[in-house]
């Protein structure tokens, strides 16, 4: 028998609700619609003396200089990049325009130029980083500022952000990237403030294979790496229905999410820095949470181009996912779990019910007991269903996908919703 659990108000399903980052990108007249990365693979940053003067935004005894270090090393075990920096007595970003003063900044000055960049007291916003390119689309200059009216630590202290965690997102706006799709990338748009919910909620350090992909589709990888890079070129053919805001991506043989975009014009798409191997094609309509449909299997060789062509059915569902979170408590950011775990996870959306619908993920390392569903009255407007999830002990590292399908085949998907992290 299903149990009913109601909530007091609909505000409890955001008790975990979710800060942003934000990224501002300014090019020269004429250039390409958005910064692809650097000329060099090189590239420097001054950071300003304001990071280690303003104890007022940093928990004491935070390590600033090891938690950008640390940042750094995510991006450059992964891919064919080098990033130094030395400190600065400069305290103000560049302004907006087309062009900077050709030195990336990193800084939490409260100056005026900084301050803004966000609204006044709003710790909504972790930090900003303007991103100045040329009329090639090459970044010259990137400025990162982090929010002068938060507060930052390295130890998951309650109600701040984790610094290296910040830090790690913004040096990928750095090198280029944009905001990702998928819910457990570093590169995704939204960010958990430490809280005292739980592990589930902790922040994102370490890089998923989405952000790895991406950063070597620019960049490359380390010369040490043999299997990478192949590319991915991915022609959907017209349906009745648009395609526009739809999200593809790719999961590996293990399940893990390894790239991933929205289409945004046209129907052609190209992933570049995979690891050799085969993955299956997703796409879900309209974006996160609505129709999903598997669109088959594409196989990519290191150093070579995969073409794949296919047309989605188009069709929609009964119900939509949205959120995902643990304790009772709903989301848009991924879920952090231990390998070795059994956790009490739920998801929501609207049209949820757990009579109906099969819960699954794509992975042999993550279970979801069916046994367990329960269903959730959280509000008017939001249906959710709670479940036991497991971990294997050996589960990889990475962002894995959730499912829920009705008996007659559709389903929806929520993906990179779980974030595997030791």
């Amino acid at each position: 028998m299903r149990s009913l659990v109601r909530y007091l108000a609909a505000l409890v399903v955001f008790v975990a609700a979710t800060a942003s980052f934000a990224s501002e990108s300014e090019a020269g007249a004429g250039s390409k619609p958005s910064a692809a990365r650097w000329r060099s693979d090189r590239i420097s940053i001054a950071v300003s003396r304001s990071l280690f003067t303003s104890s007022s935004n940093f928990k004491p005894g935070t390590d600033v200089a090891s938690a950008l270090k640390n940042a750094i090393a995510h991006w450059e075990a992964v891919a064919n990049v080098h990033i130094s920096f030395v400190e600065s007595k400069r305290r103000d970003a560049s302004p907006a325009g087309v062009r900077g003063d050709g030195e990336s900044l990193l800084t939490i000055a409260p100056t005026s130029e900084n301050l803004a960049l966000f609204k006044a007291g709003d710790t909504s916003i972790s930090a900003k980083t303007r991103v100045f390119a040329d009329r090639n689309g090459f970044v010259t200059e990137a400025d990162i500022v982090l929010n002068p009216y938060a507060l930052f630590s390295t130890d998951g202290s309650f109600s701040t952000y984790d610094l290296e965690g910040v830090l790690t997102h913004e040096l990928g706006h750095l090198l280029g990237l944009r905001h990702s799709q998928i819910m457990g990338s570093v590169m995704h748009g939204n960010v958990d403030i430490n809280s005292t919910v739980g592990a589930g909620f902790a922040f994102r350090k370490a890089l998923s294979a989405e952000d790895i992909s991406a950063i070597r589709s620019l960049y490359g990888a380390p010369l040490r790496i043999e299997d990478c890079c192949g590319r991915a070129d991915i022609k959907l053919l017209a349906t009745e229905r648009s395609l526009a805001g739809s999200l593809v991506f790719l999961e590996d043989k293990n399940g893990e999410v390894a790239a991933g975009t929205r289409i945004e014009n046209g129907r052609e798409i190209s992933f570049g820095g995979l690891t050799a191997g085969t993955y299956a094609v997703v796409v879900a309509r309209q974006g996160v949470g609505t129709f999903g449909e598997d669109l088959g299997m594409l196989s990519v060789e290191a150093g070579s181009v995969t073409r794949f062509e296919v047309k989605p059915t188009g069709d929609q569902t009964p119900f939509e996912l949205a959120y995902v979170g643990v304790d009772g408590l709903l989301s848009t950011s991924a879920v952090k779990l231990l390998p070795g775990s059994t956790n009490l996870m739920t998801i929501g959306g609207r049209g949820l019910d757990a009579s109906r619908l099969a819960i699954y993920t794509s992975s042999p390392f993550v279970r979801i007991d069916e046994t367990t569903f329960s269903d959730i009255d959280y509000a008017e407007n939001v249906s959710a269903i709670r479940f036991q999830i497991s971990v294997d002990a050996n589960a990889p590292s990475g962002s894995y996908s959730i499912f829920a399908q009705l008996p007659t085949g559709e389903f929806a998907v929520l993906p990179g919703a779980i974030a595997v992290s030791k």
